[in-house]
């Protein structure tokens, strides 16, 4: 292959992954959310005002709901003590360099298998995907799967190449970046089974019991008896959800009903595993006739992918190791998750393991044939895919973030200014743990709020008189509720331009961001209509009198203005 051609494939692999970091570093913002309280700010709280060396270590290895993210809290505190802050962007960014960690990997195991650069080619676009926004762009989710699939990956890799210790090592920092890295440890058995490293797989599964053993000391249930009887009340939402969890990539209407979301997810989770089948087939023939001698082709499966020169054997052998990985991870979720709803099998934070699916899927098959035909079509049909969820994802998902990068800039002015509004229950218990915590933090210097917001602070504090396009607004009286409904404002990918509530006197600023209206036509593609409307819960607020009103920023202009007096008792 010539220089040229080298370029143009280096060129169109960049383009995904640059509008990936491209992404998150736009519509990153330096803020907590929901769960990321009690791994992050409290737990770095925590360890400054705690000197004790063994209290610090108790707090490194303290679960976070069933997770002991070891590798989270690491980065955190390197940046600690680099910087002396805690900044949530800087997690975002740290969590996706496992991803572009991973990105590399795959391309180390890939070019010394032999095979033409092109067919690398659909990589990216299958990784690095829009749809798995709320990994890249949530701090704790971010620092959770984003190294589970590095170390998962780097261990297979390493197992590939014969570095056994070195594999170990990584499989150790996979099990303690989140609770599904303890899935490394089959993953490694069946690489070291079939490769017939009996030596090597007798010291790997004692590291693993050693690992695992010590992983979920102290370790609570977190509830999993309970999906356990719902498993066995709802046998087929498991087999479903395995199927939707696999195929979650065709995810394609994120606002649509459940039902529509899932059909194609499932469809397609079930026509790529019918290959996968094949090929561990062709994986486990060898070792069948090797150890039990059975005939070669006994089973009518070919076991030749194994009859290979040693770099394409290793590659084999990486992606045996993922796919292993990921197919006990779907049948766990399948097993434990839905009896939180069905939409649990394709939320966003799972959809990093079906990019990682289907990536696998695409180079089992380019390199289980010596046939070039087969070879490029599979390349031609995986591109063409590929590209086609790409582009999808940025069409259906890239609203989304954009719309909850202003949901949380308003909200974070909410939690420091009225002690809500980062994912508790205003004025509940939890809320005001967080509260004491996020005030403590800014006391000491370590966190500061984004200035973003203050922008909007600033254009709603001269916002006067009434509204200039109140005939487009309906404001309705619930039981519990206010709620407001504008017909006509556009939805916009501008960080900076948005539609919100306020509720304001002289004493306090509520900010409630509207959400804009979804489509429900017959166009299956599109997720949001014009206007937008939001929700005020007499309950997030404190009693009082109050100016109601709305702004809308646009391109740098902002328009508003009050919409009538509110009453809370």
């Amino acid at each position: 292959m010539n220089r040229n051609s080298k370029l143009l494939i280096v060129a169109g692999m960049t383009v995904p992954v640059l509008l990936w970091v491209f992404v998150i570093l736009y519509y990153s913002i330096n803020l907590p959310w929901y769960d990321d309280f009690d791994p992050f700010p409290d737990f770095l709280h925590k360890w400054i005002t705690d000197a004790s060396l063994s209290d610090r270590l108790k707090l490194l290895f303290q679960p976070n709901n069933e997770h002991r993210m070891i590798v989270g809290k690491l980065v955190t505190l390197i940046y600690y003590w680099i910087t002396g802050h805690l900044n949530f962007t800087f997690l975002h960014i740290a969590g996706a360099c496992f991803t572009l960690g991973t990105l590399a990997i795959f391309w180390q195991s890939f070019k010394k298998s032999k095979l033409s650069w092109w067919y690398f080619l659909p990589v990216p676009f299958l990784l690095f995907q829009l749809q798995y926004h709320l990994v890249f762009l949530w701090a704790i989710c971010s620092l959770q799967h984003q190294p589970v699939v590095f170390f998962v990956c780097l261990s297979m890799f390493l197992l590939s190449k014969n570095r056994f210790g070195w594999a170990v090592l990584a499989a150790v920092c996979a099990t303690y970046a989140m609770s599904n890295g303890i899935f490394v440890w089959p993953a490694g058995v069946v690489v070291l089974l079939l490769s017939f490293r009996y030596k090597h797989l007798a010291v790997w599964c004692v590291a693993g019991a050693l690992a695992v053993g010590f992983y979920f000391y102290g370790l609570s249930a977190q509830g999993n008896e309970s999906s356990l009887a719902f498993f066995a009340k709802y046998p087929h939402l498991s087999v479903l959800g395995f199927f939707a969890f696999l195929g979650g990539l065709f995810d394609f209407f994120p606002e649509k009903t459940i039902v529509v979301r899932s059909a194609l997810p499932v469809m397609m989770g079930f026509l790529v595993m019918i290959w996968i089948v094949i090929w561990l087939l062709r994986q486990l023939t060898p070792w069948l006739t090797q150890t039990l001698g059975w005939p070669r082709n006994a089973s009518g499966i070919s076991g030749s992918s194994f009859e290979t020169d040693i770099e394409t054997k290793a590659f084999q052998k990486f992606l045996l190791g993922i796919l292993t990985f990921l197919l006990v991870n779907a049948l766990i979720i399948g097993l434990l998750r839905p009896r939180f709803g069905f939409f649990v099998m394709i939320v966003s934070n799972y959809k990093m393991y079906p990019a990682l699916f289907l990536t696998i899927a695409y180079l089992t098959f380019i390199a289980s044939t010596n046939r070039q035909s087969l070879q490029k079509r599979a390349f031609q049909l995986t591109c063409v895919t590929g590209i086609v969820i790409w582009c999808i994802s940025i069409y259906s998902y890239l609203p989304v973030i954009s719309e909850r990068h202003k949901y949380l800039m308003v909200n974070g002015y909410n939690q420091e200014h009225n002690g809500f509004g980062l994912g508790h229950v205003p004025y509940s218990k939890s809320a005001g743990y967080v509260d004491d915590l996020m005030k403590d933090m800014v006391r000491l210097g370590v966190y500061k709020y984004p200035a973003e917001v203050s922008a909007l602070v600033a254009k709603t504090a001269s916002v006067q008189g009434n509204a200039p396009f109140q005939q487009e607004i309906t404001i309705t009286d619930r039981e519990k509720a206010f709620y407001i409904d504008d017909s006509v404002s556009p939805m916009s990918f501008n960080r900076a331009s948005g539609q919100y509530a306020f509720v304001r006197n002289n004493k306090q600023l509520y900010f409630f961001k509207m959400e804009p209206h979804k489509y429900s036509g017959r166009n299956v593609l599109r997720q949001y209509d014009k206007g937008s409307d939001v929700e005020i819960p007499f309950t997030s607020l404190l009693p009082g009198t109050y100016d109601l009103g709305i702004i809308r920023v646009r391109n740098g202009q902002t328009t508003g203005g009050i919409l009538r007096k509110i009453t809370i008792p």
